[in-house]
């Protein structure tokens, strides 16, 4: 593993109450995490009681989904607060990004990708499994934000390096789509944040995916401007370098 990263960041104050909230989230996410596990648990056994009470057991079950609703929503806090459970190796982020988007393809119709990936060797300590959903979710907010038949992305990986710090590898989405206003931008990546109409979306994405990188000991960060489309720049310090 290495060491941590001076990468860009939010202005002193905005840095601050970013960080309360993050912290706030977590303790949240954790003990909803304990009552809604304690419910569900209950639940079961009161299900397996009354198995025979056909009104009483769809009851039951009812609350049963509630509870379980519940646990998403803790999952998707403790994913923010950079808390989740990972499961963490050493993987080759050029082959993972490859992967991805040839699991993408042909969603992806239409739109002109343009991939440029570094030819070297890019290792990361990682969840490979959300890192890869993390690229699907930039992927597809990108294809959301550009129009059907002329959309164009770009996706670039290379290798950066900031004076004496430790070294780390870029990945970059590009789309050309309708881009955001300063003052989009700046929430974009807030939990429960969005532009979609009746909340679609609910907000989630963007902010789960930051609250990973940053767990991951890496920088996720945003730029947009209106018609001119959206970059997401993700940073992960290099292992063995």
């Amino acid at each position: 593993m290495c060491g941590a990263m001076d990468l860009p960041h939010r202005n002193v104050n905005e840095s601050e109450k970013m960080t309360a909230l993050v912290q706030l989230a977590g303790t949240v996410a954790h003990e909803l995490n304990n009552i809604f596990t304690a419910v569900t648990g209950n639940l079961s056994l009161l299900d397996q009681e009354i198995a025979g009470a056909n009104n009483q057991s769809l009851t039951v079950k009812d609350i049963v989904r509630a509870a379980q609703r519940g646990i998403d929503l803790t999952s998707k806090l403790q994913a923010f607060a950079g808390r989740q459970r990972l499961h963490r190796r050493s993987i080759e982020l050029n082959a993972v990004v490859a992967h991805t988007l040839g699991g993408l393809r042909q969603s992806l119709s239409g739109i002109s990708i343009e991939v440029a990936l570094a030819n070297s060797e890019f290792i990361v300590y990682a969840d490979e499994q959300k890192l890869s959903d993390t690229i699907i979710e930039l992927v597809r907010n990108a294809c959301d934000a550009m129009p059907a038949a002329q959309g164009s992305l770009t996706i670039k990986t290379e290798r950066r390096q900031q004076g004496n710090r430790h070294p780390y590898v870029l990945l970059s989405i590009a789309d050309n789509g309708c881009g955001m206003a300063p003052e989009v931008a700046a929430r974009a990546m807030e939990p429960l944040f969005t532009t979609n109409p009746h909340g679609i979306k609910a907000g989630w994405g963007l902010s789960n995916c930051e609250g990973f990188i940053r767990q991951s000991g890496g920088a996720m960060t945003l730029a947009s401007e209106p018609g001119r489309g959206t970059t997401v720049e993700i940073s992960l310090p290099l292992e063995n370098t």
